[in-house]
């Protein structure tokens, strides 16, 4: 009868269902596992714009301390500097640990050496006489723009890519 056909028309096609409902599951899994992935590439290269930004800072705050010492206020420059060496070191440790981006590496390697040699020359300055304004462009000037110069390419390397993966 009518019953017998419904049925078997009903088991033909359950075979294509179940596939249906187990690829509509696979869609949604995967489909999160994506947004996930790429939530977690947002925020590792938010976090080293951020690591960027605060060295961008550090160094420019290092060099207005630089500046203190060509202008005589000794004090103030060593106290800043100090505070700023800390936190320019704190962030260039948590970038060095969160590199995502091809190049980035090379950079930070960069951005590494240049502050290593900031450091050289500002302390070398710090310990000696106060410097002419001579001396700051000749030698604190340069060695500030290389940090500086380093940690925007990291900036933007990381902003580049957050551009590509919201699009």
């Amino acid at each position: 009868g009518g019953m017998r056909l419904r049925s078997k028309l009903f088991l033909a096609q359950l075979p294509l269902g179940i596939a249906l409902a187990a690829v509509a599951l696979i869609a949604v899994f995967e489909i999160t596992k994506l947004g996930e992935s790429s939530d977690r590439i947002l925020a590792e290269n938010y976090r080293s714009v951020l690591a960027a930004q605060r060295m961008k800072d550090s160094i420019e705050r290092m060099d207005s301390a630089a500046l203190f010492l060509v202008v005589g206020h000794r004090e103030k420059a060593l106290a800043q500097a100090a505070e700023h060496r800390r936190r320019f070191e704190a962030e260039l440790r948590v970038e060095e640990n969160n590199i995502t981006e091809p190049r980035e590496a090379d950079v930070v390697r960069g951005l590494r050496a240049a502050w290593g040699e900031y450091l050289r020359v500002f302390n070398g300055i710090a310990t000696g006489p106060a410097p002419t304004a001579a001396i700051y462009f000749r030698v604190l000037e340069p060695a500030f723009l290389a940090v500086r110069e380093r940690a925007e390419e990291i900036l933007a390397l990381n902003q580049d890519a957050m551009v590509r993966i919201d699009m």
